[in-house]
């Protein structure tokens, strides 16, 4: 059994990984809302799997 934050993380990378595979960036909003998870609980696990390098980050102007 995963942490919630675990499930999300997961799913958050799978989502993720589909888009790239597309050649899409997605939104945090985007992310957020395709694993039905609050914005600012997607930005923290989002940070954590950037920082680790599971998956890449660019800030967007």
């Amino acid at each position: 059994m995963f942490s919630k934050a675990c499930e999300y993380g997961i799913r958050a990378t799978i989502y993720i990984a589909e888009q790239s595979l597309i050649d899409r960036k997605v939104s945090l909003k985007e992310v957020a809302e395709s694993i039905e998870s609050p914005i600012a609980y997607t930005s923290k696990i989002l940070q954590k799997l950037s920082r680790n390098k599971i998956i890449n980050s660019d800030k967007r102007s």
